[in-house]
């Protein structure tokens, strides 16, 4: 049997907002914050196309979520932040997928001198106005890069 390399696409969901359960890189359940940094193992400008996917059970009010992503510079730091895509969820719950393509990621112009292509790999997302109880927001890769 040969070995192959594996899809280089996000894990099944990484999640940016909400619960998570004990896994094996994470000892402990853990909760994200809106506006939490998080670090991909995939490159996101490197991909064909991912979505960010939001849902909550209902809130007191409208909910939106909007998907910053930020490229590691070549000294390990964290470069600008760029809003990628917001969608917005009623108060009644439910669930919204925004479909992006990595190719169409837009990377400031300050920090392209201090990177090496593909390099986003950072991501939060951010809620308004408030995180309701059993809110998710996630990322999944849907086209291998």
């Amino acid at each position: 049997m040969a070995l192959t390399n594996g899809n280089p696409l996000i894990d099944a969901e990484t999640t940016l907002v909400g619960w998570t359960n004990r896994s094996a890189i994470r000892n402990s359940e853990h909760t994200f914050l809106s506006g939490e940094e998080v670090l991909l193992n995939t490159k996101l400008d490197a991909a064909s196309r991912f979505s960010l996917v939001a849902s909550h059970p209902g809130a007191p009010a409208a909910v939106e979520v909007e998907l910053l992503l930020a490229p590691v510079l070549r000294d390990g730091t964290t470069g600008s932040w760029i809003s990628a895509v917001r969608v917005a969820l009623p108060a009644e719950g439910g669930r919204v997928e925004a479909f992006l393509s990595g190719h169409d990621i837009q990377i400031a112009p300050a920090d392209l001198p201090n990177l090496d292509l593909p390099a986003v790999c950072f991501a939060k997302a951010l809620v308004t106005p408030t995180t309701p109880a059993g809110m998710h927001a996630g990322l999944t890769a849907t086209i291998a890069a």
